[in-house]
């Protein structure tokens, strides 16, 4: 009976497979980790400013305007104008238009994902997305 001959991808499976089974057990068992220590799963949002901390400010800069008056009258209206624009900073930052999400893309071509289906209006929004990219 010949002996049966392996294809070269066979041969280099074979190889893996014995590679593994000489590995010591402890090598097996433990997680490897990569050079990064950031656990998997979705990146933190940007860490913005609670606006009770620009209510902080805009009174800390009420207070330091009212000692600096006797000094210097123009120091202390600068004080006073960013106090008061300390207070209304998170009125202003909310209302910032919010950037438009990156164009996902796969192999070179923009993908068009359907909208979330949740609701009755998630369901018509799906709905008119569906008749308007029939192909």
């Amino acid at each position: 009976m010949a002996k049966k001959r392996y294809t070269r991808v066979e041969e280099e499976i074979i190889q893996i497979l014995d590679k593994v089974d000489r590995e010591p057990a402890w090598k097996r068992l433990r997680p490897r980790r990569g050079p990064s220590r950031r656990p998997p799963g979705p990146r933190r949002p940007r860490v913005t400013a609670p606006d009770w901390i620009w209510i902080g400010v805009a009174f800390g800069l009420a207070l330091i305007a009212i000692v600096a008056r006797d000094l210097s009258a123009t120091l202390a209206l600068i004080l006073a104008i960013a106090s008061i624009l300390a207070f209304f900073a998170p009125i202003v930052l909310r209302w910032r238009a919010p950037s438009p999400p990156p164009i996902q893309r796969w192999r070179g071509k923009d993908i068009d994902l359907p909208p979330r289906r949740v609701g009755i209006m998630g369901e018509i929004r799906y709905q008119l997305w569906r008749l308007r990219n029939r192909d």
